[in-house]
């Protein structure tokens, strides 16, 4: 299925991407994957390196995550489009369904824009579900809304209560 992409652009929005690794060289692929992104938006903020434990097959390593907040006038089907092209560039390959991968780019929110299409949904359909995404979110993000939640991401972390350990292992200096 083709990406359709907009025919002009439009005011910058905010928008919020997770990164996340297992495999390879972690750190350079996601400093690689920065560069990358950078090209076609405005990176504005870039939350400390977390690790985590795989979700779905436990018998790979862990994960390092990490979520920037850019600025861009794509939308959000050309945003998709570079990032899948960016994945592919730095060498991801389909596998199984949560295992494990050189990188992964994902778009957490757009603005407060809520699309859910076969090709794309945002906000994240599982964001709210994983600290890995939440935690980072909020370290650039204190005030972050889940536009379909309608809640706070605050309040949405706490209540994930102790479930789902993770641990902060570097600032966001160290990618830059």
């Amino acid at each position: 299925m083709s990406i359709p992409l907009s025919g002009h652009k439009s005011s910058p929005r905010i928008v919020f991407i997770g990164i996340g690794a297992n495999l390879g060289p972690v750190r350079e692929n996601f400093t690689r994957a920065l560069r990358e992104i950078e090209k076609y938006v405005h990176l504005v903020a870039v939350s400390s390196l977390y690790e985590s434990d795989p979700v779905g097959p436990q018998d790979q390593p862990r994960f390092t995550n990490a979520v920037i907040k850019v600025e861009t006038e794509l939308s959000p089907f050309e945003l998709l489009m570079r990032l899948k092209a960016i994945e592919k560039q730095i060498g991801r390959e389909k596998t199984t369904r949560w295992g494990p991968r050189v990188i992964d780019l994902d778009i957490i929110f757009y603005g407060q824009l809520v699309i859910n299409t076969d090709s794309l949904v945002i906000p994240h359909p599982r964001a709210h579900e994983r600290r890995f995404v939440l935690e980072p979110l909020l370290e650039i993000e204190p005030a972050a809304w889940h536009p379909v939640k309608n809640m706070a991401v605050r309040d949405i972390c706490s209540g994930l209560g102790d479930s789902q350990p993770i641990s902060k292992t570097a600032g966001p200096k160290t990618l830059c």
